[in-house]
């Protein structure tokens, strides 16, 4: 089983400016990416090498298929998918083009976790107020994009459902240096929100907390998403690590 430690995250960054024609470009501060929890920048961070290899696993294995875009899900609340999909993107964008996507849109957390300064969000994409290339920030020095929310949106599923989203998803497919997309969505077992966005993805990533999510809450979730591919999940805060603090594993569940 693969370890890792994990704090609360929130970071802050520094806003250059936008390249002609091109997104907003963001400096971001590594010192407080890592007081914050954000390791998958640092190759040489203990904290890092559970993300380095799941992100091997995931290139070899879902990005070799031919899998574009992977969604991040749980099935509560609280444990940990953010986390995830973060550190996951950050590591996956030191070794190829990575976009990381906020449609947790109840309950966005990637613009504050990087501590961004968002204008346009995905928010206001899904409802027309902007164009896709408008909410998209270039990390300085990285091949990582990041597109978070601007603001809680509590009508999620009629803008998820919408056609907005599929054109997101084409644009990043379409995309000249074939990224990998790291969608960060709501859990599963509170909205129907994770079904509109599955079928935008070819893969889906499980977040499990040990002493809380149950067998039935597993079984569910695939029952639910039976048509997109579960490649793996990552149990958070294992009860039977050998590390401290907060331990995570990556386990195949199947395909």
């Amino acid at each position: 089983m693969i370890m890792m430690t994990h704090s609360a995250a929130s970071a802050a960054m520094d806003m250059a400016e936008p390249a002609a024609g091109g997104p907003a470009e963001v400096a971001l501060d590594r010192n407080l990416l890592l007081a914050n929890g954000i390791f998958g920048l640092e190759d040489a961070d203990r904290r890092a090498r559970s993300f380095i290899l799941l992100r091997s696993q995931i290139m070899s294995g879902f990005y070799a298929d031919g899998g574009r875009v992977l969604a991040v899900t749980s099935t509560q609340a609280g444990n940990g998918k953010s986390f995830v999909a973060a550190n996951l993107a950050c590591a996956l964008s030191l070794i190829h083009p990575t976009v990381l996507i906020d449609l947790d849109l109840r309950r966005p957390t990637i613009g504050e976790r990087f501590g961004l300064t968002v204008k346009t969000g995905v928010d206001d994409y899904l409802s027309e107020r902007c164009e896709w290339p408008d909410v998209g920030q270039k990390v300085a020095g990285l091949n990582l994009k990041l597109y978070p929310v601007r603001a809680r949106c509590l009508q999620s599923s009629s803008l998820l459902a919408s056609d907005r989203l599929a054109g997101a998803m084409q644009a990043v497919r379409a995309a000249p240096d074939q990224p990998i997309c790291i969608i960060d969505t709501p859990p599963a077992l509170i909205l129907d929100d994770i079904m509109l966005i599955s079928r935008h993805a070819a893969g889906i990533m499980l977040v499990l907390e040990e002493g809380r999510t149950t067998e039935r809450d597993v079984i569910e979730v695939r029952r639910l998403l039976s048509s997109t591919r579960v490649i793996g999940a990552v149990l958070n805060r294992s009860m039977t690590g050998q590390h401290t603090g907060y331990d995570y594993g990556y386990y195949d569940v199947g395909r």
